[in-house]
């Protein structure tokens, strides 16, 4: 391969998105593969946030502008009960007036929502008239400013705020600084610095003599610098926060809107990697126009904001706008509108106390899957079709045993519609997901006794992989799901009776249409260590009745190193005959210093074809894995022999032109075909192109005449594949 196609092959692979698209089928499992549905593989041992439930905003003063005041004792108990014709809801936002004579219009609410469950937390809006000016009145302006010196005075009158609430048999979670400090033409505006530095100085005032904790400043727009209209972005309150420690050090929970909120800007790893909860406290989408809410499909963007809050930003909560409203979650009547049934698919089903587990996000580019889990013995999983048309989706929970399985679907005629008991296999199941639709597949498994903590704020143990008898991390047969391996790239994956290496599935590797595009599978960070080295092993079967004689496979490694900066490495390459096996092992690969998020991957060095993997294996350093023996590269015809030797001869007897730009060396490297003083899969490939269409220059020839014949051929490939593999330490000349 040239350096040119090396470097393009090296550029497409930086520019992979994390998200890879598949496609579906209606064909049952183990079909034909042209007819099979990619999978949604979910890892039930793969962990990531805690979720504390699912709610709304009462303002029973604001409503009552509107003409509707509080909610009633009929409405609450449909909102946060969780029966039949019951929403579910878990988490209430309450309005902190900046007046403490309107404090009681809050409690009648929260009192029966609490009573119900539901986590409560408040939001101020203003502090006291007595201890603000007025603002310009623009968003960063504000309608009002806190005096200098005023901070104390506000600390005390936030935590006044709570203790009345515990007074009254509420008990706050949480209470937040301000609200939509960046947007706050209407109300009173922070500067991010100001934020920190009273969460730093008089965050232990708001919560003082209370179990209750301090949220930051909740902002309108979840966007980073200079991505937004709004003040710059919002996400500069958090930063703010996390360069001050002691601000961090009193900062509980990170509280933000969602308003405007691309999907890509929803993901802040700073944040999320800091050991506290983000929640999503307020939004209503995709509108709030008038009696709106029971417009469908539009109500599905509801299930797909939620979905990409908690998926790409990994939020803990998320908090509709005002629960009853014309175009809320109830109507004004107090009943459940579309927009409810769609957050209904997550907040009757995904409970305060879930931990969100790994799944394929993205089996197909309109397809939208998450997975919770709830127990050893129960997960969730929601997953939303933002197609035009059905979609037969195939399920496979990894390594377990499923005992049964309840789907609930809301689409166009249906709402929470219930089907029991669907049909499944050991660990796999399909599903119809109709044409814009949101369904939840309430899963029950045998237990593998891997419970959640009791206490819902310890943290999810992240144990490492323990190797079996054979020291064995992984053990990957694929003969009921993909184990974890999923499509890289425009690549799609199946699974296949058609040519197994052992037992009776592999996985077929279909559609690439980049050399680099294949099959990968993320290494578990708790038990791949930098520094570290391991065994690996997979077997590959190369095919294609138009395809060429061999192809060139590698299982290679992406990571991120210490700067930040994704690489890329080599394990192991073999070359792949059409029709046969090959294994491509590495008895002992180091994963290189200062490493993160490892990631391995089957590419080819050239070509899109087809190719199949069984018996993947991951083991200790040194384990020694049988895999397929090699088979011997076969020569070509006749036809192409004779022009073979033609070009070879004539590329090596005659003389380099006086305009050739590669030099002719006197003493190359035998194997080093492409010159670039290594010997690797990419010479091999430089020689098979080389014997077939003729060599740049006499150099290379020379350089693939590894055996010193005086002609570079089928005998040389083979003595170069056995180099590569190991099985051979030196050239023998003839």
């Amino acid at each position: 391969m040239s350096f040119t196609k090396k470097m393009k092959r090296l550029i497409s692979g930086l520019v992979t998105g994390a998200m890879v698209f598949t496609m579906t089928s209606a064909i049952p499992f183990r079909t034909m593969e042209a007819d099979a549905a990619s999978l949604c593989t979910i890892n039930t041992n793969k962990t990531y946030q805690r979720i504390r439930g699912f709610g709304g905003m009462n303002h029973p003063e604001w409503q009552s502008y509107n003409g509707g005041g509080d909610m009633t004792a009929a409405q609450v108990q449909t909102a946060f009960g969780n029966g039949e014709n019951e929403l579910g809801l878990s988490v209430l936002r309450i309005f902190v007036s900046d007046d403490s004579n309107a404090w009681k219009n809050a409690i009648p609410t929260a009192q029966r929502a609490q009573k119900l469950g539901a986590t409560v937390f408040a939001t101020p809006w203003n502090p006291p008239a007595s201890i603000r000016h007025n603002g310009d009145k623009t968003n960063s302006g504000g309608m009002y400013v806190l005096n200098d010196g005023a901070e104390e005075a506000y600390a005390k009158h936030l935590n006044s705020f709570v203790k009345f609430c515990d007074s009254q048999g509420v008990h706050l979670n949480s209470i937040s600084v301000q609200n939509e400090p960046d947007f706050s033409s209407e109300w009173t505006a922070w500067t991010p610095e100001r934020a920190a530095n009273f969460i730093a100085n008089y965050g232990k005032t708001v919560t003082n003599g209370t179990t209750t904790k301090l949220m930051s400043p909740e902002s309108f727009q979840y966007a980073p610098f200079g991505a937004s209209w709004v003040n710059n972005g919002g996400k500069n309150y958090y930063k703010a926060i996390l360069n001050n420690q002691k601000a961090f050090a009193n900062c509980d929970i990170f509280g933000t809107h969602f308003y405007g909120t691309q999907r890509d800007w929803m993901d802040y790893p700073e944040l999320e990697q800091c050991g506290k909860e983000i929640w999503m406290t307020e939004v209503y989408v995709p509108n709030s126009e008038a009696n709106s809410a029971n417009r469908y499909p539009e109500a599905l963007d509801v299930a797909e904001n939620i979905h990409n809050g908690l998926v790409v930003g990994n939020m803990s909560a998320y908090v509709w706008w005002y629960i009853r409203r014309s175009y809320s979650l109830l109507d004004e009547q107090g009943k459940i509108t579309k927009r409810g049934y769609c957050m209904g698919q997550y907040s009757k089903f995904v409970r305060p106390g879930d931990v969100r587990i790994d799944a394929t996000e993205q089996p197909d580019k309109n397809i939208l899957v998450s997975a919770y889990k709830h127990s050893d013995t129960q997960i969730e999983i929601v997953a939303i079709n933002k197609n035009d048309d059905d979609v037969q989706q195939q399920f496979s929970v990894d390594g377990r045993t499923i005992t049964d399985v309840d789907r609930y679907r809301t689409s166009t005629n249906e709402n929470w519609a219930k089907t029991a008991d669907l049909d499944h296999d050991t660990s796999t199941y399909w599903a119809n997901l109709p044409a814009k639709s949101v369904s939840t597949f309430v899963v029950t498994l045998s237990s593998d006794g891997k419970t959640l903590p009791a206490d819902p704020d310890v943290p999810v143990p992240q144990e490492p992989i323990t190797p079996d008898a054979n020291g064995f991390y992984y053990h990957d047969t694929f003969e009921e799901s993909t184990s974890g391996w999923e499509a890289r790239g425009a690549s799609t994956l199946t699974l296949s009776g058609r040519v197994p290496y052992a037992d009776t599935n592999a996985l077929l590797i279909q559609d690439r249409e980049k050399s680099w595009q294949g099959v990968q599978k993320a290494l578990d960070p708790n038990t791949f260590k930098a520094g570290q080295a391991y065994s690996f092993s997979v077997n590959a079967y190369y095919d294609g009745d138009d395809a060429p004689a061999t192809q060139d496979l590698l299982l290679s490694i992406q990571y991120t190193d210490a700067s930040g900066e994704i690489k890329y490495g080599h394990i192991a390459e073999a070359t792949a005959v059409n029709g046969h096996y090959v294994q491509l092992a590495n008895t002992s690969f180091t994963i290189p210093e200062g490493a993160s998020s490892p990631v391995i991957y089957i590419e080819t060095a050239e070509g899109t074809g087809n190719f199949y993997i069984d018996e993947a294996i991951v083991a200790k350093d040194g384990t020694v894995i049988v895999g397929a023996p090699p088979v011997e590269i076969p020569a070509e015809t006749e036809a192409t022999t004779e022009a073979t030797t033609e070009a070879t001869t004539e590329a090596v007897t005659d003389p380099v032109s006086e305009t050739e730009t590669t030099p002719v060396i006197d003493n190359v490297i035998r194997g080093d075909v492409n010159l670039d003083g290594i010997i690797d899969i990419f010479d091999l490939a430089a020689a098979k192109n080389g014997i077939l269409k003729g060599f740049a220059n006499a150099s290379a020839a020379a350089a693939a005449d590894v055996n010193q014949s005086g002609n570079a051929d089928v005998l040389d490939l083979v003595a170069l594949t056995k180099y590569l593999h190991g099985q051979i330490t030196t050239f023998n000349a003839n």
